[in-house]
């Protein structure tokens, strides 16, 4: 299980002052709320509470196709050393953030998992639609880390999921696809089990 969400700091979207005046207290409870206060960047940190709830639900939903996004279930805490978990019912995950001046970046995985390795990549993208981009950063990425062809690769969906596919067999890695404003972003994890030659 893998998610991975993207914000554009840079894009109209991202000011606050163009959201309704309540969605704070729709989205992030008292104590994330505190955190976004006490912040001397109080967007960046709204926008890597938001990311790292945001990733944490595609890494849920791949688990249960039927989970639904309602931003307040999805608590984030963060912890000492730069660490943030989130934790929605009994399911909690470790999310990875970068934050640079551009864009804010989470990927998030549970707190369990094993994973041998994780692929991300983040893009500056606006030749393509994003869907197309995305899946082009991805492709490009995972070819030149496996050393195969462009061509070996295709992206699929099973209930709104990414599902990677290399050479024509679906495999167990799991992929998360994430664009917002100018930015791409994609992660994909691969457990210790599965070989994609």
């Amino acid at each position: 299980m893998i998610g991975n969400d993207v914000v554009d700091l840079g894009d109209p979207e991202s000011d606050i002052e163009t959201h309704h005046a309540r969605f704070t207290d729709r989205v992030f409870d008292a104590a994330e709320r505190a955190a976004i206060e006490a912040s001397p960047s109080r967007e960046r940190v709204r926008w890597l509470l938001w990311a790292a709830k945001e990733s944490a639900y595609k890494a849920a939903r791949q688990e249960d196709h039927s989970t639904v996004f309602s931003p307040l279930r999805f608590t984030v805490r963060l912890h000492d050393a730069g660490r943030t978990s989130v934790v929605v019912g009994h399911r909690r995950f470790r999310v990875d953030i970068t934050a640079t001046a551009q864009y804010v970046h989470a990927v998030a995985r549970r707190v369990d998992d094993r994973a041998e390795v994780i692929y991300r990549a983040v893009a500056l993208d606006a030749s393509v639609p994003e869907s197309e981009a995305v899946r082009a950063l991805a492709i490009t990425t995972l070819s030149r880390a496996w050393r195969l062809v462009p061509d070996d690769f295709s992206i699929g969906r099973e209930q709104r999921v990414p599902t990677l596919w290399v050479r024509g067999r679906r495999g167990s890695a799991g992929l998360s696809l994430s664009h917002h404003g100018r930015f791409v972003a994609f992660a994909c994890r691969v457990p210790p089990s599965w070989r994609h030659r």
